[in-house]
């Protein structure tokens, strides 16, 4: 009879919350809640090539410039020297680089503003009479690419763009040196060209990427004048047309870009 009496008191005990309570307090442990859940797992990463993201970059590239009308310049101005139009010195490599800031804003839009060097240095030995002379020009321009484009993102890493938009440029010059002899150095007014620009970044950490970037410009200044005294060369050389720089043509070059967001 005891332990019948003993079932029933502890059958009694399960059935109300005190009464698991009370046998919980003794020792002996019941069942009265459900195994807690598992826990949540931890959210993903944010991808590393995303919207909302600021940058700056250093860029460096090589490329061609067609610099055409200035070689016509150039065979006039040898012409009155007594020296073959045809041994004007031709367009060499091109060297460009660049400083820029760019903003990636949602729904894959794109905004890019930097400040750009183009160089183009040109050569060639001719021979007058006995004798040997080295010509040399060295030009030289600066711009202000204001770029507006699109992106896409693949693989979490990888950005690929382009952009286009107007290129403010100052600071034409041209140097000539002709070995021995002598040749005035040219200037030519401000101006506003044409920027194209295609590439692609490869984020090697959340805030490094490199990349490659395919660029054409359309740059071609005004009337070329003598650097200190602003007479235009053009009438002094013959000619009815003036003389320009046109540092139009397409490069290639390698960014290193640093996100500050």
């Amino acid at each position: 009879m005891k332990v019948l009496a003993l079932a029933l008191t502890t059958l009694a005990l399960t059935a109300s919350p005190a009464g698991a309570q009370q046998l919980a307090a003794v020792g002996q442990v019941l069942p009265s809640t459900p195994p807690p859940a598992a826990g949540t797992p931890a959210p993903a990463p944010e991808p590393f090539a995303r919207w909302n993201r600021f940058a700056f970059n250093f860029g460096f590239g090589f490329g061609s410039a067609s610099l055409s009308r200035f070689h016509d310049m150039g065979g006039d101005f040898m012409g009155k020297a007594g020296i073959s139009a045809d041994d004007a010195p031709q367009s060499g490599l091109q060297i460009n680089a660049e400083v820029a800031f760019r903003y990636y804003f949602p729904y894959y839009v794109m905004a890019q503003v930097g400040f750009d060097t183009v160089y183009n240095k040109a050569s060639s030995d001719v021979n007058i009479g006995i004798g040997q002379v080295s010509i040399h020009s060295d030009t030289l321009v600066m711009e202000t690419p204001i770029l507006i484009g699109g992106y896409y993102t693949f693989i979490d890493r990888l950005y690929v763009f382009g952009a286009a938009g107007p290129s403010v440029f100052f600071f034409p010059r041209s140097w000539w040196d002709i070995e021995p002899g002598s040749a005035s150095d040219l200037k030519a007014d401000p101006g506003v060209g044409f920027h194209f620009l295609a590439g692609a970044d490869f984020l090697v950490a959340e805030h490094f990427a490199a990349g490659l970037e395919l660029r054409y410009r359309y740059l071609k200044t005004g009337d070329l004048k003598e650097l200190d005294s602003g007479t235009a060369i053009h009438p002094f050389l013959g000619s009815t047309e003036p003389y320009d720089l046109d540092f139009s043509g397409i490069s290639l070059g390698i960014v290193l870009r640093f996100y500050i967001i």
